[in-house]
C-alpha cells in the first residue's frame, strides 16, 4: 500500500511537469485575500504606531508585503540576496507554530494542535494564499501530526509528500519561481542539515548560532542554482547578512505582530511600545542591508538563462540518491550485526 501511494505521488509531479511544459499558464492572476478589511486596518496600525519607513520592512516580514517598502530598501535586500526575509514562508509559520507549543505545552497535546490550526488558518486568512505559504502549510501540517502522533516522516518521503500535495492543490506551481525558491530551501534544510549536523557535531547538538549558520548555508546551496539561472547574480555577503539578520527575524516579527494587535483593539499605549522596539530592530535591519549592498565589489554577475545552473540540480539528485542508499545499507548492516550478536548469546 505504501509503494502504491509513493507511485501515485510521484504520478502527479510527471503529470505536473507535463503540464507546466505542453500547457504552459499564460495568465497570472493574484489570489484574493480573503479578509482584506482585517489585513488592510492591521497594516495600518504597523505604519501609524512604527516610526518612519521602516514599517513598510516590518510588514514585508510579517505579511509578506512589498508594496509598501521604500524603493531603495527593496532594491538592497535584493542586492544582498535577502528577498527571501520578505516572502511569508516556513520560517514565519514555523515560529508561529513555537508559538503556540510553548504556550499550551505543558497543558494539552490536542488543544496545541487546535490551537496551532487555528493560529495557522487566522495567518494564512490574513496574508493570502501564495505558492510559497501553501508549502509552508502542508509542512506545518505535516509536522503538526507527526509531533501529535509520535511518528517521524522520512525526510524524502515528507519532501514528495509536501511536492506532490502542493501540485494536487494547483499544478502550475511547478513553475513559480516562488514556490521553486521555498521548496527547494525547504528541501535542503531538511535534507542536508541533519548531515551538516552529524558531519561536524556527531551527536551532539549545536547551539543556536551554528544551527543558523548551518541551516542558512544547506538553504543558500540548495537555491543558488536556480537563482544564478533566473537573476545571474550572487553576493558573496548573502551568508554574512543571513547570519546577521534572520537571529531577530524572530523578535521584530512578534513585536511587529503585537503592535497591530495592540492598535486594532485601541490599547494605543502597548501598541506605541511595540512599535517603537520594532522601529528600533528594523533600523537596524536597514543599517546592516545598506552597508553590505554597497560593497558592490563583492557582487558576481553571471549570463541569465544558463542551463548549466540547473543541470546542477542532477548533481545534488545524484547525490542525495547516494546518501539515501548509504544510509540504508548502514542500517540493514546495523540489524545484521544485532541479530548476528542476539544469535550468539542464544547459543
Amino acid at each position: 500500500m505504501k509503494k502504491v501511494f509513493e507511485l501515485f505521488l510521484a504520478l502527479v509531479i510527471v503529470v505536473a511537469v507535463f503540464l507546466d511544459i505542453c500547457f504552459p499558464k499564460k495568465d497570472e492572476t493574484k489570489d484574493e485575500l480573503l479578509l482584506e478589511d482585517l489585513r488592510g486596518n492591521f497594516s495600518k496600525q504597523l505604519t501609524t504606531f512604527i516610526p518612519g519607513e521602516m514599517a513598510g520592512l516590518g510588514l514585508g516580514y510579517l505579511l509578506g508585503e512589498k508594496d509598501e517598502m521604500p524603493e531603495n530598501v527593496k532594491n538592497e535586500v535584493k542586492v544582498v540576496g535577502m528577498a527571501h526575509i520578505v516572502v511569508v514562508s516556513g520560517t514565519h509559520l514555523g515560529i508561529i507554530l513555537s508559538f503556540a507549543r510553548r504556550i499550551f505545552k505543558n497543558v494539552s497535546r490536542l488543544l496545541t494542535v487546535y490551537f496551532s490550526v487555528f493560529l495557522l488558518v487566522f495567518y494564512v486568512m490574513l496574508v493570502g494564499v501564495s505558492p510559497s505559504l501553501v508549502r509552508a502549510s502542508f509542512v506545518s501540517v505535516f509536522g503538526l501530526i507527526g509531533w501529535y502522533f509520535g511518528r517521524i516522516i522520512s525526510p524524502t518521503r515528507m519532501v514528495l509528500l509536501t511536492l506532490s500535495f502542493c501540485l494536487i492543490i494547483n499544478p502550475y506551481f511547478l513553475s513559480n519561481l516562488s514556490f521553486q525558491l521555498s521548496m527547494l530551501a525547504y528541501s535542503g534544510i531538511i535534507l542536508f542539515l541533519p548531515r551538516m549536523i552529524r558531519y561536524f557535531y556527531g551527536r551532539d547538538r549545536p547551539g543556536f548560532i551554528a544551527s543558523t549558520i548551518l541551516a542558512t548555508l544547506a538553504a543558500m546551496i540548495s537555491c543558488l542554482p536556480i537563482q544564478l539561472y533566473y537573476f545571474g547574480t550572487f553576493n558573496v555577503l548573502t551568508f554574512v547578512a543571513n547570519l546577521i539578520i534572520l537571529p531577530t527575524i524572530p523578535i521584530v516579527m512578534l513585536t511587529c505582530f503585537l503592535t497591530g494587535v495592540f492598535g486594532l483593539i485601541g490599547l494605543k499605549l502597548f501598541a506605541g511600545l511595540f512599535g517603537g522596539v520594532s522601529g528600533l530592530i528594523l533600523d537596524f535591519h536597514a543599517g546592516v542591508i545598506h552597508f553590505l549592498a554597497d560593497k558592490t565589489e563583492f557582487l558576481l554577475e553571471f549570463p541569465k538563462k544558463q542551463s548549466v545552473f540547473l543541470i546542477l540540480y542532477i548533481v545534488v539528485v545524484m547525490a542525495i540518491v547516494f546518501l539515501q542508499v548509504k544510509d540504508e545499507l548502514k542500517r540493514k548492516r546495523r540489524i545484521k550485526e544485532w541479530q548476528n550478536l542476539e544469535q550468539k548469546k542464544l547459543f
